[in-house]
């Protein structure tokens, strides 16, 4: 993968995502910062209903229990990346009752972006607003962003009647990364809204000394002309799925 970010920042994603996958804090440095050849490392981890397989920088990791990290010697890395593919390894060694949890593309700055200020709208750090918000669009849109949840969130609000319009935030992972939320009333999407206040949380997060981080499913072209919009560099992909169902 093509990657445009600075070689410090590297380390740290691939220190987050180390500490993220409970691996040693030097153990994807290699993945990070690799040559030609791309590598893999597989991460023994027999504790978790969860297996996950992230390609970042040179190579990726693979982290599940044993009898996986066999069963996928012999898949390539752009095969084991797709949901599907991963799932079927899953149910063919036995495990029918596996569940995906989901494929999405991985984008990181280490650069603000460019916000051109607004004369029509306010943006609001309060909780209550991103609440506002989220009351206004569907349960499913919710599932993933939990604006009012994260660390630091900023809701878009109208200048005349404060309706809240658009909202993004962050959580901070390890200390390291600002993982980016952004949340748009229904009504308003398709109109540079998210991107705006996107915008905004992303600069905040990177004033704050984190790298930005935005996780867009493989499927949803709007997050991706998002993250484009931002000026986000497209660093990886993460694809996860649940043992057993659970």
């Amino acid at each position: 993968m093509i990657m445009e970010l600075e070689t410090g920042t590297l380390a740290i994603i691939a220190l987050a995502w180390a500490r993220r996958l409970n691996m040693e804090d030097s153990a994807l440095a290699s993945v990070a910062m690799g040559g030609d050849t791309p590598l893999r490392i597989n991460h023994l981890d027999e504790e978790s209903s969860t297996v996950t397989f992230l390609r970042f920088g040179a190579g990726s990791v693979l982290c599940g229990p044993d009898w996986l990290l066999r069963a996928a010697a012999e898949t390539s890395d752009e095969e084991l990346a797709a949901e599907a593919v991963l799932l079927g390894l899953l149910r063919d060694h036995g495990d029918v009752s596996a569940r995906g949890l989901g494929e999405s593309l991985l984008y990181h700055a280490d650069q603000p972006p460019e916000i051109v200020e607004s004369t029509t709208t306010l943006v609001s750090d309060e909780v209550s607003t991103a609440v506002e918000l989220e009351e206004l669009c569907p349960r499913d849109d919710l599932a993933g962003v939990r604006l009012s949840h994260q660390d630091k969130s900023f809701t878009l609000v109208s200048e005349e009647g404060q309706a809240p319009l658009a909202g993004a935030g962050y959580s901070v992972w390890e200390g390291l990364i600002a993982d980016l939320a952004v949340l748009t009333a229904p009504s308003l999407r398709r109109h540079g809204l998210g991107t705006y206040i996107a915008a905004v949380a992303a600069d905040d997060a990177l004033s704050e000394g984190f790298v930005a981080q935005f996780s867009a499913d493989v499927n949803h072209k709007g997050a991706q002309r998002l993250a484009d919009a931002l000026g986000l560099v497209l660093s990886g992909s993460l694809t996860r799925a649940s043992l057993g169902g659970e």
